[in-house]
């Protein structure tokens, strides 16, 4: 070999050399870029499902229905309060009884009658007592039962002047043949308030001086033995 065939030759392997490392250098520089290249896109790709990922949850909870729907709306927006301890109630007020006085002192000549006949020396007849006779001197001062309220003072032919009273507890007495009258209509009385006093009875004129004495329970006739517990 000459030299110029061994230069040619040396020259053409510098030549080929220097080509497989440009080749090598393109190759790293290709695979550093596509490298490069791969992890960008990656990180881009999950920034972007995590970007993705408030909406979707999003969307999904609002797509639910809400408790509030669910239950009807019954859901209450007050404060939640606890029931306070019910009241005791208090005992109830029983009303005592009343105590009655016997209008006057006597002794009781015909007692009470609502289904037994009694015989009337005044009319010559068989028939019902419905009050209790209490024998007093004319003129006797005739005291109220037990206190009330005077509701009428009104005359009968067959009983002269007649005073009623109400007690307000259902119980209503009545005194016959009264003169001279201590009290009127709307008077306020108290047990033992003189009311006036005993004269002689029409229907019962014939019989010895008394007060004929009646009361009344709701309005309908009533013992008054079973008032003053006399039996």
């Amino acid at each position: 070999m000459n030299y110029s065939n061994y230069r040619s030759s040396k020259e053409g392997k510098r030549i080929s050399a220097f080509y497989i490392v440009f080749a090598i250098c393109l190759l790293a520089v290709g695979a550093a870029t596509w490298f490069s290249a791969n992890r960008v896109r990656s990180k881009t790709d999950h920034g972007d499902y995590e970007s993705d990922l408030p909406q979707k949850k999003n969307s999904f909870v609002s797509s639910y229905p809400q408790e509030s729907e669910i239950v009807g709306n019954t859901v209450s927006d007050q404060p939640y309060s606890v029931p306070s301890a019910p009241a005791q109630s208090e005992p109830e007020q029983t009303e005592e009884p009343v105590a009655y006085v016997f209008p006057v002192n006597g002794e009781i000549a015909k007692s009470y009658s609502d289904t037994s006949l009694q015989y009337s020396e005044t009319y010559g007849d068989m028939r019902l007592h419905r009050g209790m006779d209490i024998l007093c001197g004319e003129g006797t001062a005739v005291s109220v039962a037990a206190s009330g309220t005077v509701t009428a003072v009104e005359e009968s032919a067959e009983l002269g002047t007649v005073i009623t009273v109400d007690h307000e507890n259902s119980i209503t007495t009545r005194y016959a043949c009264i003169k001279d009258a201590k009290v009127a209509p709307g008077d306020k009385v108290a047990a033992g308030d003189i009311l006036g006093t005993t004269g002689e009875i029409p229907g019962e004129c014939a019989e010895k001086s008394h007060l004929h004495f009646e009361v009344l329970k709701d309005g309908k006739p009533y013992d008054p033995a079973l008032l003053f517990k006399t039996e």
